[in-house]
């Protein structure tokens, strides 16, 4: 059955990706699933040859920001990358078959604003999910890297200039 809205593949274009676990079981709690999880995925950056800007490893879902250079091998990388975290957990919890994604989302980034957007809003996930009270202390993301490269104002400055937006913030307003 063909996924509803159809995946929209295409080379050298940035693409935010989310995916949860199926009935949002928190499969990869243990600090375990998300390393393995981590580790995979930078192995798969260089097989792929893919480029990410920015990731998020939460107990439940992911957010990866990501560009690759051959639009039409993305679901291939995404296979292998549920794959193997699918084979790892049923092996460790001894439940072989079991399904563990639910299913992905993939957004093409159309402007710069969306880009900076999307980079901020997975840095911020482990706060709105409560996994975390600042960035700092979720380990499972690509915000520590920023942090050691780029510097605290530069991460302020993206976060001031490109703020995430809440929708759910702005229910009372309709």
């Amino acid at each position: 059955m063909p996924h509803h809205p159809p995946h929209i593949y295409i080379s050298d274009t940035w693409y935010f990706l989310t995916a949860r676990i199926y009935q949002n079981q928190p499969l990869l709690k243990s600090s375990d699933a998300k390393e393995f999880s981590r580790d995979l995925l930078k192995s798969l950056v260089n097989e792929f040859q893919t480029r990410i800007a920015a990731w998020v490893i939460l107990d439940n879902h992911y957010h990866i920001l990501l560009k690759s250079l051959d639009g039409s091998a993305l679901p291939q990388f995404i296979r292998r990358f549920h794959g193997r975290i699918s084979y790892e957990l049923n092996h460790r919890d001894q439940t072989e078959g079991r399904q563990v994604w639910h299913n992905y989302w993939d957004t093409c980034i159309r402007t710069e604003k969306d880009y900076w957007t999307r980079f901020n809003y997975i840095h911020h996930n482990p706060i709105k999910h409560r996994y975390a009270a600042r960035k700092e202390d979720w380990p499972y993301s690509s915000y520590h890297f920023y942090l050691e490269h780029k510097g605290l104002e530069w991460l302020a400055d993206a976060f001031r200039r490109y703020p995430i937006v809440d929708f759910s913030d702005l229910r009372d307003n309709f």
